[in-house]
C-alpha cells in the first residue's frame, strides 16, 4: 500500500510522534526564534553522540514499544548535516513511521544526492524553506539563497519523486508589498508543492500569527492585509486553509502538526526539543553543551518548562490549539475526554467572543433537546486576532 493510500483509523489525539531538533544552520537568520548554531565538526560529533545516548535511553525506558505515526526532523536545518551523518541519525532511531516522515530543508543546503538518500531512508515529505521568491525580500530577511537556487531546489525535490512537499512563505518583511506577496503565492501554488505555510514575520519572538501583538495600529493593519490576502487567494488557487498559517491540497495536510494541535503525544529529541509524553510536557535545554552533558552522563535530568498535564491543562491546550485549525474544536467532545476539567468556566468567554464576531459556535441537540455537540471555530476576524482570542480564553 502506498503512503498516500493509507487510511488513518484512529483519532489524532491517540497518535504518537517523534520530533528531532537539528540545531545547525549555515547562516543564522535574525528573524528565527528557534535554537540554532553554526555547524562545526566538533559540535556535530557532540550532537550525534548525545543523540545516540538519548535515543538509547528512550528505547530502554520502553518509549519505543508502540509504533510511531509520524516523524519530523526540524531545526535549524537538518539537511546541513553531511549524508553520512543523516544516515547515522536515521539508523540510530531505527524506526519508520506509519504515515509521515518530514524533513525540513533549505535551498542552500540540499542537492539531488542528499534528497535521494532521504527518500531511500523512508522520508516521504519535504518542507522547503523558500520564504520568498523575491530577491529583494530574501535580502531583507538575510536568507543565503537566491530565487534561482529556490527554483532549482523545487525542481530537485520533484525530480527525486517527493509527491508531498511544503513551501514556507513569510510576509511582513521590510519593503515587502502586497504585490510581492501575491507573486510569491502564485509561484508557490504553481510550483508543484502540495502544501504552503504562510507565516508572519516577527523579529522579537519568531514567526507566527502576529497581527495586533504589541504593534502600532499601522503595523497591525499591514500584517492583517497580508494575512487576509493569503486566506482569500490560496484557497482560490487550490490550497484550502486548514490552520491559521497552513494551506494544503486535499489530503496533503501535515499530519505531524495535526497530531500536535489535537493534543496527541510526541517525543522530542535534541537540544530545545519539546515533548508531550506520559501526561507530562517538558523541553530539553536550549543549549547543545548542557543537553549533551545531560544525555551522556545521565546523572541529573533537568528539563525546561516541565508541566504536569492534568485534565484542566489538557482541556485548555486542546481549546487554544484546536481553535487554530479551521475545523475548530468540539467542546462537549473534549469535556468527555477531560472529565475533570472545569468546562463551564470557558462558556462566558466563548459567548462574548461569539457576540463580538471572533467565534462561530455550532450547537447540535438531540431529539430531547440536549446538547450533543458544541463546535467552536474562529471567524476570519478571529483568525486575524487568534492570539488575542487565546488570551480571553486562558
Amino acid at each position: 500500500m502506498q503512503d498516500k493510500d493509507k487510511k488513518i483509523l484512529k483519532p489524532l489525539s491517540d497518535m504518537q510522534s517523534v520530533y528531532l531538533h537539528v540545531p545547525f544552520c549555515a547562516r543564522i537568520c535574525n528573524y528565527c526564534r528557534f535554537y540554532k548554531l553554526r555547524p562545526t565538526n566538533e559540535a556535530i560529533d557532540l550532537y550525534l553522540n548525545a543523540l545516540d545516548a538519548e535515543i538509547k535511553h528512550r528505547k530502554d525506558s520502553g518509549d519505543f514499544e508502540r509504533p510511531f505515526d509520524t516523524i519530523y526532523w526540524g531545526g535549524g536545518t537538518p539537511a546541513v548535516l553531511p549524508e553520512a551523518k543523516l544516515e547515522r541519525v536515521a539508523k540510530s532511531f531505527g524506526i519508520s513511521p506509519r504515515y509521515e516522515w518530514t524533513v525540513e530543508i533549505a535551498p542552500a543546503s540540499i542537492n539531488k544526492s542528499k534528497l535521494a538518500l532521504l527518500k531511500d531512508l523512508g522520508v516521504n515529505r519535504i518542507s522547503l524553506g523558500i520564504q520568498s521568491f523575491s530577491e529583494k525580500t530574501l535580502l531583507s530577511l538575510g536568507r543565503p539563497h537566491s530565487m534561482k537556487a529556490a527554483m532549482r531546489a523545487i525542481e530537485d525535490v520533484l525530480s527525486v519523486g517527493f509527491e508531498k512537499f511544503s513551501l514556507d512563505l513569510i510576509f511582513g518583511a521590510a519593503g515587502q508589498t502586497l504585490d510581492n506577496f501575491i507573486s510569491d503565492i502564485k509561484l508557490a501554488a504553481t510550483s508543484g508543492a502540495s502544501h504552503i505555510s504562510a507565516y508572519c514575520l516577527e523579529f522579537e519572538s519568531g514567526t507566527s500569527n502576529c497581527p495586533g501583538r504589541g504593534k502600532t495600529p499601522e503595523e497591525s493593519a499591514r500584517e492583517a492585509d497580508f494575512m487576509t490576502l493569503a486566506m482569500r487567494l490560496l484557497p482560490e488557487l487550490g490550497f484550502p486553509q486548514y490552520e491559521i498559517s497552513n494551506y494544503a491540497k486535499n489530503g496533503c495536510e501535515c499530519l505531524h502538526n495535526r497530531i500536535t494541535w489535537a493534543m496527541g503525544s510526541w517525543l522530542g529529541f535534541g537540544p530545545a526539543a519539546a515533548s508531550q509524553w506520559g501526561r507530562w510536557r517538558f523541553k530539553n535545554p536550549s543549549d547543545l553543551s548542557i543537553w549533551a552533558d545531560m544525555q551522556l552522563r545521565r546523572s541529573e535530568l533537568k528539563f525546561d518548562d516541565q508541566v504536569r498535564l492534568d485534565d484542566e491543562e489538557l482541556f485548555s491546550s486542546a481549546l487554544i490549539f484546536g481553535l487554530r485549525t479551521n475545523s475548530g474544536i468540539d467542546l462537549l467532545e473534549n469535556k468527555i475526554r477531560y472529565p475533570k476539567a472545569d468546562y463551564q468556566k470557558y462558556l462566558p468567554a466563548v459567548a462574548m467572543l461569539e457576540n463580538d464576531g471572533f467565534l462561530n459556535v455550532d450547537t447540535v441537540r438531540n431529539v430531547c433537546g440536549y446538547e450533543i455537540s458544541k463546535r467552536v471555530r474562529l471567524t476570519e476576524k478571529g483568525r486575524l486576532n487568534a492570539d488575542a482570542v487565546a488570551v480571553e480564553l486562558l
